[in-house]
């Protein structure tokens, strides 16, 4: 499992918040390919640290 360093989750949470609508799905693996894809979430970042993001999101 990668380390997910609060700076790098802050910044993805923030992402996450702006451009929720841009996502094709709610799945949380979709949404982590599509983050890779782009090239704003490294691809060693699980799917589980990706769920932790997105409640953060729904909790805010």
């Amino acid at each position: 499992m990668s380390c997910l360093t609060r700076k790098l989750q802050q910044k993805l949470t923030r992402y996450v918040q702006k451009n929720t609508s841009r996502f094709s799905s709610n799945d949380p693996e979709c949404i982590r390919e599509e983050l890779v894809n782009k090239g704003v979430c490294p691809s060693d970042v699980t799917t589980d640290q990706l769920k932790i993001i997105l409640n953060e999101v729904k909790n805010n």
